[in-house]
């Protein structure tokens, strides 16, 4: 999931809604249910980024009211097929005027009452042209969204290995065939490893750390996040910065987790979340669990919303019957997705997959 935060700022991994970190003179977009650590020193002085705010407050906020643009087959993935399978809907944020939109769809998570969502960002080029970030279903209301931006699709860029993202990208791509598609490098797969060909993929560039010969340089600058090895394969990532809007894009490297459920995320799902299922009774440490029908009301979406951040974020919850106190700890802040933390940074030294990034 993609995922830009704006510190002015994404797997979006998990959740996102771009957020504002203090410092208006800087960004950051990452993923909003994901995270990593990236130090920015700029050139001159060092900024302090506080006065953490939602940005969405300020935002344009753009939907279509028509479901009929917003079917989308999709039934892949292992072990999980990657839902909704059918219907998506896209919401489309303004960022930054002019320059930055969002554009966040649900995703859920097999056949389970997990959803989370995954976001794309689009910036527009000084050249006139769309640079468009970690792409998501190319329903026609996506689509339409973006031609409503008035400006041609010139490059697509898949930031990272993970397969959520890489799954749209050829899709995509075929929706724009003037543009030019950018990878991350050491793309791999589980449990095959399927060369990009395999996924719709055709005559894709790779990225380089620090390339000052792609198309963007002059506006964007770009640092590969890399780990050795770790488990089933490496940990890959690309984060970009911005220079004209000082915002800072990652993936899946920090992520921050709003205290209210994104608009993308469907009532059903959110109240599906909060039945209380197989899952709640395992996970209930030893408390009764009351078996009783789920009224749509705001305390029961926001409940679902709840269960659904700590089964994404951790292994294995402590407590999704109530699930109020963990859920408080990990929202409303930038934080290191805990499972993220557990599988790859706990294993690998900060300073190989966390260099210090000179961005002004």
């Amino acid at each position: 999931m993609v995922a830009p935060i704006a510190v002015s700022s994404p797997k979006s991994t998990l959740l996102q809604n771009p957020i504002y970190l203090g410092d208006s003179s800087s960004s950051f977009v990452g993923g909003s249910l994901k995270g990593l650590c990236l130090h920015l020193k700029p050139k001159q002085q060092r900024r302090d980024l506080t006065n953490l705010a939602v940005a969405s407050a300020g935002s344009t906020v753009t939907t279509s009211n028509a479901s009929s643009g917003r079917f989308y087959f999709n039934f892949t993935g292992f072990p999980f097929p990657l839902g909704p399978f059918l219907n998506r809907r896209t919401i489309r944020t303004e960022a930054v005027k002019g320059c930055i939109w969002l554009f966040e769809q649900e995703q859920a998570l097999g056949f389970s009452s997990v959803s989370t969502n995954i976001r794309m960002t689009v910036i527009k080029l000084k050249s006139g042209g769309l640079w468009v970030h970690a792409p998501i279903a190319p329903t026609d209301e996506c689509i339409q969204l973006i031609k409503e931006l008035g400006a041609p699709v010139e490059y697509i860029v898949l930031p990272t290995f993970a397969y959520e993202h890489k799954v749209f990208v050829g899709p995509f791509s075929r929706k724009f065939p003037l543009a030019q598609v950018w990878v991350a490098p050491r793309q791999w797969s589980w449990p095959l490893n399927l060369p990009l060909e395999f996924f719709g993929v055709f005559r894709a560039k790779t990225l380089k750390d620090e390339d000052l010969s792609t198309p963007w340089a002059a506006e964007i600058e770009q640092k590969i996040l890399s780990s050795p090895e770790v488990g089933i394969g490496p940990y890959v990532e690309v984060a970009f910065y911005h220079k004209p809007s000082k915002t800072l894009f990652v993936t899946d490297a920090v992520i921050f987790v709003p205290r209210q459920p994104p608009e993308c995320i469907s009532k059903e799902s959110l109240l599906a979340s909060a039945k209380n299922g197989l899952a709640v009774k395992i996970l209930s440490k030893g408390k009764e669990v009351p078996d009783e029908p789920v009224v749509d009301n705001i305390r029961n979406r926001q409940k679902g919303w709840e269960r659904m951040v700590l089964q994404i974020l951790f292994l294995g919850p402590s407590n999704l019957l109530e699930p109020n106190a963990s859920f408080a700890q990990m929202s409303q802040k930038l934080i290191v997705s805990p499972i993220v933390k557990t599988l790859v940074f706990s294993k690998v030294p900060e300073k190989d997959i966390c260099p210090s990034i000179h961005w002004a």
